[in-house]
């Protein structure tokens, strides 16, 4: 039987440790070694920008490209013999207009995302995956502008009794304008960054096949190319790319039992 654990994440210490929120494939989680796998040359960064005296989030709304229409954090792909963290400081610059202040940028985790290589050919069953780098910001300089990529707006983070109402589907995070996997984690990160537990890392897997709506573990909404699908009437058998599978943990730095193998480990204290 497929273990419960991506294998993405075999070298830590998880024997006491619950994802806050999983559920397998139906076919359980790919081996490292499955040719059917591909992993994109590309890696990401994306950066959450907290205010801990407000209790706010400054997220974007993409205007064009992967997630147009979509908020999210800011971020992207490194520039040639950039670092994570320096990819993760200049995309923040760029998208949102604001400068990271030093020791203001944390690593925060890791998010492998796998979808179908094609969203159109069902015969195709060769996946995509691409690893995200999770960057924390609370410490900065500067006004957010709104810049070609995104139009930045600050949300509110709930707290105590208005955060237990939050997960009971209450929210004034805009999760249903977000790609479907942040229904599960965003709040469990943004807490962690509000309430300073700079030492938690966050690891994620999720997993995305072609299926109807009859077939999908959820209701989420399926993804449409650079988006996901504006119409939440679309037909029951009809087949698209719908989230199948997701892990997600919060852990300490310190449950690595190999800490070289840990992503982005020559970011975590810069």
């Amino acid at each position: 039987m497929a273990s419960s654990i991506p294998p993405q994440f075999a070298s830590y210490d998880l024997k006491h440790t619950r994802p806050f929120s999983h559920h397998a494939p139906a076919s359980g989680w790919e081996p490292l070694d499955d040719p059917k796998i591909i992993q994109s040359p590309i890696e990401y960064s994306l950066i959450f920008v907290v205010d801990r005296d407000q209790d706010k989030v400054l997220l974007g709304l993409k205007r064009r490209g992967m997630g147009v229409n979509l908020y999210n954090g800011f971020g992207g792909k490194p520039e040639k013999s950039e670092t994570m963290l320096q990819c993760a400081a200049r995309e923040l610059q760029e998208e949102a207009g604001i400068a990271s202040s030093p020791g203001g940028l944390v690593y925060k985790g890791v998010l492998y995302s796998a979808r179908p290589r094609s969203n159109k050919d069902p015969t195709d069953d060769v996946k995509i995956m691409i690893k995200v780098h999770f960057f924390a910001c609370t410490a900065w300089s500067g006004i957010p502008q709104t810049s070609e990529e995104m139009i930045p707006q600050w949300f509110k983070i709930w707290k105590g009794a208005q955060a237990e109402r939050s997960d009971r589907g209450h929210s004034p995070l805009p999760v249903d304008q977000m790609w479907p996997e942040a229904s599960f984690y965003l709040e469990p990160v943004l807490r962690s960054i509000l309430d300073g537990h700079d030492d938690e890392l966050f690891l994620g897997r999720i997993n995305y096949e072609l299926l109807s709506k009859r077939e999908a573990p959820t209701s989420l909404p399926a993804l449409d190319g650079l988006t996901i699908q504006a119409d939440p009437c679309a037909d029951q058998d009809d087949r698209a790319e719908r989230l199948d599978g997701w892990w997600m943990v919060l852990i300490r730095k310190s449950e690595a039992i190999d800490e070289a193998s840990m992503p982005c480990q020559h970011d975590w204290d810069v």
